[in-house]
């Protein structure tokens, strides 16, 4: 056996290993939220059932997935708006057709960072002041303006502009732009609603167990660095909650339906998620939470 071939050997055997990793349902209790937050009303009574997801990559939307799923089995039209997308390989489809309308980029040509190919850790944190010279932001503020009115949402969904899950460029840019086009009165919607973790989500999951995995595999965790570099503590706490229980089956659908090279991302921030069945795992984590933006009345 040459050199390659042992190499990929080790890779495949390793990965048998990490998929049958035994985890029962007391080894998730580490992760589930202590934390209780005020129900979401607005979803329920809002009467023009329209949204529209904006996110710098289409699997950056995994962790309200659930929320999606239960508007659209209520009747809701959404379209998920991306950066970056992925087509299954099997089906030539984006997964989004599964919990929505499905994906669309919002530029064509899918360039919208200076010199991205270049970057050696495009995920990795960089200063607040940095972020909007890195990236083709008027490009990309009008095909949001565009494309947001002619749909005509009430509500929009990102991650949080603060710290954008755990610190990536992408995340920050894309979510602070929807905000100060929103504030700005660009946009023609009611509100914002930001994913977010709860803090003990956020030090359970990101900060000691995806954090002691990147450090046994050598990388960086942007998690510590974004905390550092910005002065915070973590993403900007929810003031909502939403129950998903009731679509746990679609949630998964949609979260397995990434080919593997977003799938083994989406194992980082979703603990073991391929191991159970949907109504074991999501009665566990049966719970979304969004920091809900509104227009300042000043």
């Amino acid at each position: 056996m040459n050199k390659t071939n042992l190499i990929i050997a080790i890779l495949i055997i390793y990965s048998l290993f990490s998929c049958n990793e035994k985890v029962s349902t007391e080894d998730l209790k580490r992760f589930v939220p202590t934390e209780n937050y005020p129900a979401d009303v607005f979803l329920d009574t809002v009467s023009n059932k329209r949204a529209v997801i904006i996110v710098a990559h289409d699997d950056d939307d995994c962790a309200m997935s659930g929320t999606i799923a239960k508007l659209k089995v209520n009747g809701w039209k959404i379209k998920q708006l991306s950066l970056q997308s992925h087509i299954i390989e099997k089906t030539g489809k984006n997964p989004a057709d599964i919990i929505c309308e499905g994906n669309e980029r919002l530029l064509k040509n899918g360039l919208y960072r200076i010199g991205l190919d270049t970057i050696k850790n495009p995920y990795l944190p960089i200063p607040y002041r940095d972020i909007s010279a890195q990236f083709l932001t008027k490009k990309v503020a009008t095909a949001i303006i565009n494309k947001v009115n002619e749909f005509k949402p009430s509500v929009i969904f990102t991650l949080d502009n603060v710290k954008g899950g755990y610190g990536h460029p992408d995340h920050i840019f894309i979510s602070q732009l929807v905000k100060d086009l929103f504030e700005n009165g660009a946009l023609e919607i009611k509100k914002i609603y930001q994913s977010v973790y709860t803090d003990q989500m956020e030090r359970e999951i990101i900060d000691n167990w995806l954090g002691a995995k990147m450090k046994k595999w050598g990388y960086p965790s942007p998690s510590d660095i974004a905390n550092k570099m910005y002065g915070i503590d973590g993403m900007p706490e929810p003031t909502v909650q939403i129950n998903i229980a009731e679509v746990a089956g679609m949630k998964m659908d949609y979260l397995r339906a990434y080919d593997e090279d977003v799938r083994k991302n989406l194992r980082k921030f979703i603990p073991y998620y391929e191991i159970f069945d949907a109504k074991t795992y999501f009665e566990i984590f049966d719970k979304e939470f969004f920091r809900v933006l509104e227009k300042s009345n000043h």
